[in-house]
């Protein structure tokens, strides 16, 4: 009896993914205010353990992103000669440094499933899967109630909400190539939480993914959007959510209110809601990216007084030396690294995606999946910066790009045969 142990390769990518609260929470349970430090040791091993894989596989790696690891590599280097130069000390800012250093994750994730072969993502999402919707239950049960909805008590991140935008993906996608009500009842399970937990980044990151899924779906065998299929994608949620809607507009005025006033939010992000909050904490960052826009603070960024002030008291929102904590992933590298920061990490996932957008022939659906995660990523940033497991992401992405893409079988043309004759009968036979 042989034990198959193709499930180890999930590891690596399950570590990464074990930085998101939504899996410790259930070793240090819910923290409200920061997160905890054997969180934080636990991604510097993950730093250590990414050079590791580099060192031990690099030779795996394609030549574009062995270039930009190296890019990246000399980038911390500068960064530490600058760090001793003017602090006496090779990390005298951790925060800053960890901005670099996460990209070793990526690397580390990319090099380690070129070597082994990319992971089952069934499993993957399976345990993903399983980990939300338990941490759901044990430690924001509250959440999932009515009343939580109308009074916007959002108990469970934006980062750990945006994982059920990967499920919701994964279920539509095996719906549309191999069908099944299992596939079809996740999707429907997975849209409504993520409306339910009031994300509203996540909600328009969703709304980008699933539309760009779908149309990189068509070039991937075996996908069928009959009108069966797409009849039960739109016609039996709208049925059945019709219904849900009315019960609650009978039941639940205030729920109605408060979507009516996500809504809102939403179209005037500029006057109201955390949309308002985070333009304001743009304008009060962008003259100091302005002054510094090719390579940015670096280090000296760490070191600027806080320039953003609670609206509502006026007074700081956090305290000096303690980063800067930006709702916005081009801000955040713009401000610590400049137009380098953000093209170091953004410059070459497009280029590979583009380059395989470009190349004829069929895509596997997971490929199409982790595009369109990519692409809805991009929007998220505008709201929030990336979150550890996101690098994990972009690296199985650029693993998956790296793989060949399955060839239709070619026609082989048979020689025509020659026609049967029927053989003569023996009194026409000539004598």
């Amino acid at each position: 009896m042989k034990i198959r142990l193709n499930f180890l390769v999930i590891l690596p990518l399950l570590a990464v993914l074990a930085t998101n609260a939504a899996f410790w929470e259930f070793i240090y349970g819910p923290q409200v205010d920061q997160e905890p430090d054997g969180v934080k040791l636990y991604t510097y091993a993950l730093f250590a353990a990414s050079v590791g894989a580099l060192v031990l596989y690099a030779r795996y790696m394609e030549p574009l992103i062995k270039r930009w690891m190296w890019v990246v590599v000399a980038a911390i280097g500068g960064l530490m000669l600058e760090s001793y130069a003017n602090q006496g000390s090779w990390l005298a800012y951790p925060h800053v440094f960890s901005k670099l250093f996460v990209l070793l994750i990526m690397f580390g994730i990319y090099a380690f499933y070129r070597r082994f072969g990319l992971p089952s993502l069934g499993q993957v999402i399976g345990v993903m899967t399983f980990v939300l919707l338990a941490n759901l239950l044990v430690f924001h049960r509250d959440s999932l109630s009515l009343s939580a909805f109308a009074e916007n008590e959002r108990g469970f991140g934006s980062s750990s909400a945006y994982l059920f935008v990967l499920v919701t993906l994964y279920c539509l996608n095996r719906y549309l190539t191999r069908g099944g009500l299992t596939m079809l009842l996740g999707f429907f399970v997975c849209l409504p939480l993520i409306i339910f937990l009031q994300h509203r980044s996540v909600w328009i990151a969703t709304a980008v993914a699933v539309p760009l899924d779908m149309w990189l779906l068509r070039r991937a065998p075996g996908t069928s959007f009959s009108f069966s299929k797409v009849a039960m994608l739109v016609l039996v949620p709208g049925i059945l959510g019709s219904l849900g809607v009315t019960a609650i507009v009978l039941n639940n005025p205030e729920v109605v209110t408060r979507m009516q006033d996500n809504v809102e939010d939403m179209a005037n992000a500029d006057k109201q809601g955390t949309g308002s909050w985070r333009l304001k904490q743009i304008e009060s960052y962008m003259p100091l990216v302005y002054e510094r826009p090719i390579a940015g603070w670096r280090l000296e960024g760490f070191e600027v007084p806080m320039q953003f002030y609670d609206p509502s008291n006026d007074q700081p929102m956090w305290a000096d030396r303690t980063g800067h904590h930006f709702h916005n992933f081009y801000l955040d590298r713009a401000f610590y690294f400049g137009i380098i920061g953000i093209l170091m990490v953004l410059l070459v996932p497009i280029v590979r995606i583009v380059q395989r957008l470009w190349q004829p022939g069929p895509m596997r659906p997971d490929t199409a999946l982790l595009i369109a995660y990519f692409g809805c990523l991009l929007v998220f940033s505008a709201s929030y910066d990336w979150s550890t497991y996101h690098f994990g992401l972009l690296g199985l992405l650029l693993a998956a790009l790296a793989e060949p893409e399955p060839r239709p079988l070619p026609l082989v043309s048979l020689p025509p045969t020659e026609p049967e004759t029927a053989p003569v009968p023996a009194e026409l036979m000539p004598a």
